[in-house]
C-alpha cells in the first residue's frame, strides 16, 4: 500500500479567495478553534464571489505590471488584500523582478490586518526561508492563525508539522484532527492523508472502511496515490465490497495520469483478465510504459517475453505513441 508523501504544499495564492476570507474574518471576528473539538465540524460555508477589484482583475488576465501598479496605491493605504496581491506578485516575479524580502514585508502587513491568505503565504516563507530566516515555529503560528478561518492549505500544512514534530511538539492525534478539518473543506491531499491515518491507525482508531471513504473523496479529485490505494482496497475487498472491475478502472485512471505503479498494476490485470477484459497488447503497452519509467516487474517481464512477436511489436508501438 502506498503511503502519503508528506511534503509541504505550496500553492499559488488565489487572491480572490483571499479577499473573500478576509471579508469573512472581518465580519465574524473568528475565534481560535480547538482542533480536537473541531474533528466533526462541517466544512466552511461557501461565500458569494466578491466584487472584483481592478487590480485583481488585471492579475487574473495576466497583466501583472498593471496589477502591481493598481494594487500598490491601495496597499499603501492599508488595504490587506492588495498587500497580499503585491506579496504574491513579488514572490513569483510576475511582471516585476522577484523579491522575496519585499514579498515578506507585504505579507506581514496584510497578516497583521488579519488576512488569512497572507498568513498562509508568510507561513510557507518561514518554512522555505525565502525572504525570511527559516523558522518552523513561526510557520506553525501563521498556519494556526490562518486555519482559524478555515484556510484548508494552512490546516493541511499545520497537520504536517504536528505529524513530524517540526516547530511544534509531535502530536499525531492533533495532526489527524487538522487533517480532518482540511479534508472536510475539500482539500484532496488532506483527504488522502486522513485516509492513510485511518488505514494505519495513526492518531485515530484504525478503520479500513473510513479510510476507503476518504481515499475515494481524494481519488475523485484526481489525487493519484488515493486512486491507487482505493483500487487496491477494492481489488482485495478490504474495507469495501470487493469490486475488481472498479479497481481496474481506478488503476487505469491513475495509469493514464502517468503513474508507473498504476501502469504496472493495470498491465497485470489486462494480462490476466482480472477485473477487465484480457488484452495482451494494451497490457504490454502499460508494462513497457512503466518499465521505461524505471519500474521493473519480474512477472510481467516473463509474461511479455512469452507473447507472440506481433503482439510485442504492437504493444511497443502503442507505448511509444502514448504520452
Amino acid at each position: 500500500m502506498l503511503r502519503p508523501l508528506f511534503v509541504f504544499f505550496l500553492v499559488s495564492f488565489w487572491l480572490i479567495s483571499a479577499t473573500a476570507q478576509a471579508q469573512e474574518t472581518a465580519a465574524s471576528g473568528a475565534e481560535a478553534v480547538d482542533p480536537v473539538a473541531a474533528e466533526t465540524a462541517a466544512p466552511p460555508a461557501q461565500l458569494p464571489p466578491p466584487i472584483l477589484d481592478p487590480a485583481f482583475g488585471a492579475y487574473q488576465r495576466g497583466f501583472y505590471l498593471e496589477a502591481f501598479t493598481l494594487a500598490l496605491e491601495k496597499a499603501e493605504q492599508g488595504d490587506a488584500p492588495s498587500q497580499t496581491l503585491l506579496g504574491q506578485i513579488l514572490y513569483q516575479g510576475e511582471g516585476v523582478e522577484k523579491n522575496y524580502r519585499q514579498a515578506a514585508d507585504w505579507f506581514r502587513l496584510a497578516a497583521a490586518s488579519g488576512d488569512p491568505q497572507a498568513k498562509f503565504a508568510l507561513g510557507m516563507m518561514y518554512l522555505s526561508g525565502h525572504g525570511v530566516l527559516p523558522d518552523k515555529a513561526k510557520a506553525a503560528e501563521m498556519f494556526a492563525e490562518a486555519g482559524q478561518t478555515g484556510h484548508a492549505d494552512a490546516l493541511y500544512n499545520l497537520a504536517l508539522l504536528y505529524l513530524e514534530g517540526e516547530g511544534v511538539e509531535r502530536k499525531v492525534g492533533v495532526a489527524a484532527a487538522y487533517l480532518r478539518r482540511a479534508a472536510l473543506a475539500g482539500h484532496a491531499l488532506a483527504q488522502y492523508a486522513l485516509g492513510a491515518a485511518f488505514d494505519d491507525g495513526a492518531g485515530v482508531a484504525r478503520d479500513a472502511a473510513i479510510a476507503a471513504e476518504w481515499y475515494e473523496k481524494a481519488a475523485r479529485q484526481g489525487q493519484i496515490d488515493a486512486q491507487i490505494d482505493l483500487a487496491t482496497m477494492l481489488y482485495e475487498g478490504r474495507g469495501v465490497a470487493q469490486d475488481r472491475s472498479a479497481a481496474a478502472n481506478w488503476f487505469l485512471q491513475a495509469a493514464r495520469a502517468g503513474n508507473p505503479v498504476a501502469q504496472s498494476r493495470i498491465a497485470r490485470l489486462m494480462a490476466t483478465g482480472f477485473g477487465t477484459d484480457k488484452n495482451p497488447v494494451e497490457a504490454g503497452k502499460w508494462y513497457l510504459t512503466a518499465r521505461r519509467a524505471g519500474l521493473e516487474d519480474v512477472w510481467l517481464t516473463d509474461w511479455f517475453d512469452d507473447l507472440p512477436d506481433e503482439e510485442k511489436a504492437a504493444a511497443f508501438d502503442l507505448s511509444q505513441s502514448w504520452q
